[in-house]
């Protein structure tokens, strides 16, 4: 009987100890998804975003957010400064979506031009969309990211972030006009994954309002930290 009853002891020991690191691995887990200081994202669209990115060392460090450090064009260039790689979160109504780009936001040295640079660049809608987050590949003729210089001429648009795709932050949002306002936008992808529930228009699908300018309710610019990537 004594023997029968330390069997049974020694039994539930190793479950016991069995069990343990697997509890261990899904907190970890959890505190791997939470979401970094100051983001507007919730744990779930965070986690989502992560997914995406597709590489287990990598996190997401909030730079700049609308709601918290202005929406001038000044602000974001200020804010972001050299970090790269980056993503553009773009918040409307029940709508999440946005662009990675593997460069940085590089002004150009006349402030009346714009720089261009090719690097690795796609969109994704983390709500709104599609039942789960979704990464939306483009065309590679699309990856490139164009910055506009402070001086750039209402004419062409003024200061603006053109991110291939297309992702057009503080857009033309009327003819001649130039807001300085990064929260006016134009965003259209060509192409999506199946599952789509979103707007179709004559030049493609749109995430949100086709061509037309919208005005965004929140814009946030994240840094991906530990992502590796040598491109300017």
């Amino acid at each position: 009987m004594v023997i029968w009853a330390v069997t049974v002891l020694l039994v539930l020991s190793v479950a016991w100890t069995s069990a343990k690191p697997a509890q261990q691995v899904h907190l970890r887990r959890v505190q791997e998804a939470s979401p970094p200081n100051g983001t507007s994202l919730s744990a779930s669209e965070y986690e989502g975003l992560i997914g995406l990115l597709g590489n287990g060392t990598t996190r997401l460090a909030s730079l700049y957010r609308t709601s918290e450090h202005g929406t001038s064009y000044d602000d974001l260039i200020d804010r972001v400064g050299d970090a790269k790689p980056l993503v553009f979160v773009v918040r409307k109504d029940q709508y999440v979506f946005g662009a990675f780009i593997s460069a940085g936001l590089r002004l150009p040295d006349d402030p009346a031009s714009y720089h261009r640079v090719e690097c690795d660049v796609w969109h994704f809608s983390l709500a709104g969309h599609f039942p789960q987050p979704t990464k939306i590949e483009i065309e590679q003729w699309e990856h490139y990211v164009e910055v506009a210089g402070g001086q750039r001429s209402v004419a062409v648009g003024g200061p603006s972030v053109y991110i291939g795709g297309v992702l057009w932050v503080k857009a033309e949002y009327d003819v001649g006009v130039a807001a300085d306002d990064v929260l006016y936008c134009k965003q259209l992808t060509r192409s999506v994954p199946e599952g789509y529930t979103g707007v179709s228009t004559e030049y493609g699908t749109a995430l949100l309002a086709g061509w037309s300018t919208f005005m965004a309710d929140e814009i946030e610019v994240l840094h991906v930290v530990g992502w590796g990537s040598n491109q300017e």
